[in-house]
């Protein structure tokens, strides 16, 4: 079975290297737009509170009394 041996292993070309800065920085990319969606919907569910908590009472809805 043949071997590689270290010294004559080829080297990393900069078409990998490129293609892994790449990969970095569409990861980065979509870890930054994910951040800022999920930052806007706590900013949002934390605006609904303030809603549900509104001092005025619920309004009561009532079905029309039977007219016999």
């Amino acid at each position: 079975m043949p071997t590689i041996e270290s010294r004559n292993a080829p080297a990393i070309n900069a078409g990998v290297w490129r293609d892994l800065a790449r990969l970095a920085a569409e990861a980065l990319a979509i870890g930054v737009v994910f951040s800022v969606l999920l930052a806007l919907a706590v900013l949002v569910g934390a605006r609904d509170d303030e809603f549900a908590a509104s001092p005025t009472a619920p309004a009561e809805i009532r079905a029309p009394a039977p007219t016999a």
